[in-house]
């Protein structure tokens, strides 16, 4: 299967990314199967950054994982993904970690969603369940794209490096 990772840096050897801003996963290397969130991420980091040009790192994902890897996956945004995002974007999070996670994407668009999500069991924890079941009906109706999070050096080594496409 084909990943692809945007961003103004060509990265042959994949690595491990320590963001300067809570992501949904945490700590990892991002990327996605969908070619047209990779290339607008990409224009992004650039408008970000004010630097560089738009790339599209584009990998072979070894889909034989299984046996190698240990795996977290959400097939859809539901209320455990909600509280892992939450965990990872609030720097909380305790549970177990992973070699590679896979699941929605909490993208610009579905932050104020989740921001929503957590000022409220902020303020009213008692009441989590049906905050949770608000945000995700809200969220479900975005059809969120996917993405791969890699957390260790033993997922990377699931990447084969195809090329970089300068968009």
């Amino acid at each position: 299967m084909k990943l692809y990772h945007g961003t103004n840096i060509r990265f042959e050897s994949p690595k491990i990314i320590q963001p300067n801003r809570a992501l949904d996963f945490g700590a990892g290397f991002y990327t996605t199967t969908d070619i047209e969130q990779a290339e607008a991420w990409a224009k992004v980091v650039v408008r970000r950054a004010s630097s560089g040009v738009p790339l599209l790192n584009i990998y072979e994902f070894d889909e034989n994982f299984q046996d190698k890897l240990k795996v977290k996956r959400f097939e859809t945004p539901n209320k455990d993904w909600l509280d892992f995002v939450c965990g990872h974007r609030l720097d909380n999070y305790t549970g177990d970690n992973y070699d590679l996670i896979i699941g929605p994407v909490a993208n610009d668009n579905t932050m104020p969603v989740i921001q929503t999500y957590i000022d409220s069991i902020k303020t009213n924890e008692a009441e989590k369940d049906f905050f949770a079941e608000f945000a995700l009906r809200q969220l479900r109706a975005d059809k969120l794209k996917d993405q791969f999070v890699f957390k260790t050096e033993v997922a990377l080594l699931q990447l084969k490096y195809l090329e970089v496409i300068e968009l």
